[in-house]
């Protein structure tokens, strides 16, 4: 099978019932390069061109839906997205967490998943979780944890939580979500180093849309907004960065296992070598660049460590709340409460994980952490 550029925009506009291209081109870049990687390296299963084509055509229809909604509501794009709070960090270093706690807080507006695809037009007010859109998918993540319940042991997000920028950022072709899940390497090498303004515009673009009937402050969850810190503070200035910290060690073992074991869905087996030859270098630039960015912006970053939070969370979150100058209300603590009993560690299975199992070392990786950990020393892996 193959898959070709062309392919995937007729695709897009048969599905939006023949609506315009974007109103850019910024797009075209990303998606042509994507194209030509797959078919270079040539280790899709039929069943991964069938999803990768899929995932192409929902990113860039709904690009299309949310320019048109855009040019028929001019006055959505003039609200302003007021003091948002981001959490980034390298992968799974507990930013799901600290996402998932603040959304339990009623006074936060988080994006859910369901909505990532579904933005135009916006959920009506109060509707965020009983738009016919968001029970779809609910019923259809309900199916997929019957059919293969080991498949949330890693990770997983419900169709009516919190999700990441990641989906927003593919709708422009800029997204690190788009090089991890398949052999892509130009893309891959790409991506960490392209411009992300384009990217960002439509991202916030989409936040306004969303934003439109059921507002709130925004707390968004991406850790390779790490990669782009600086222009998630051009396109919001006001912003506020929760950045999480763990053992890197740790978190790349686990990262590149949980990327690992989703990629034989796609591939014909885990591209082990194109997985061990980047992921390094693209973890270290996780951490190399925020902590450039926080020597400009003390004031605006605060380190959140994933030790601190498990031994406790609550009151770990009390105190990102009064670095924001946020109350700490009753409903505050009630939902975040709420979720932590509803939500125990391992709920879904345990994830288990091993740099050895990859090949590596920790000394093998001492080299892409060390200055990272001279500033946060919260390395306390055993590994040889």
């Amino acid at each position: 099978m193959s898959l070709t550029f062309d392919d995937v925009v007729n695709a897009a506009r048969e599905k939006t019932g023949g609506l315009p291209d974007p109103d850019i081109d910024s797009w075209k870049e990303g998606l042509e390069i994507l194209v030509k990687d797959h078919a270079q390296a040539d280790r899709l299963t039929e069943r991964g061109w069938g999803i990768v084509k899929n995932r192409y055509v929902d990113a860039l229809a709904t690009r299309m839906q949310v320019d048109d909604y855009i040019r028929k509501n001019p006055a959505v794009a003039q609200a302003e997205v007021k003091r948002p709070v981001f959490i980034l960090g390298m992968p799974r270093t507990g930013t799901t967490v600290a996402s998932y706690m603040m959304a339990a807080d009623p006074a936060n507006r988080s994006m859910l998943r369901w909505e990532a695809y579904n933005v135009a037009p916006p959920a009506a007010p109060g509707a965020l979780k009983s738009d016919p859109r968001c029970l779809a998918e609910v019923a259809k993540d309900e199916m997929m944890l019957k059919a293969n319940p080991k498949t949330a042991a890693a990770h997983w997000e419900p169709g009516d939580g919190p999700t990441e920028c990641v989906h927003l950022l593919a709708q422009d072709f800029r997204s690190l979500m788009l090089a991890v899940i398949a052999t892509t390497p130009t893309y891959h090498d790409w991506i960490l180093f392209t411009d992300m303004e384009t990217a960002f515009a439509h991202r916030k673009r989409v936040l306004q849309i969303l934003q439109s009937t059921n507002p709130g402050r925004w707390v968004l969850k991406m850790p390779s907004d790490s990669l782009f810190i600086r222009q998630l503070f051009k396109t919001f200035p006001d912003a506020k960065v929760i950045w999480t910290h763990r053992d890197p060690y740790a978190t790349f073992a686990s990262s590149i296992n949980m990327r690992g074991g989703s990629r034989p869905i796609f591939e014909k087996d885990e591209g082990r070598e194109y997985m061990r030859q980047r992921f390094p270098l693209q973890m270290a630039m996780h951490l190399a660049r925020p902590l450039e960015v926080a020597k400009e912006r003390p004031g605006d970053i605060y380190n959140l460590y994933y030790d601190d939070m498990l031994a406790d969370p609550l009151a770990q979150m009390k105190k990102v709340y009064r670095w924001l100058g946020d109350e700490w209300t009753e409903a505050t603590v009630t939902g975040m409460r709420q979720w932590l009993q509803e939500n125990p560690q391992n709920k879904l299975g345990k994830h288990t994980y091993s740099l050895a199992d990859w090949g590596f070392s920790k000394k093998d990786l001492e080299p892409y952490f060390s200055d990272y950990l001279r500033v946060h020393p919260v390395a306390t892996s055993t590994e040889a």
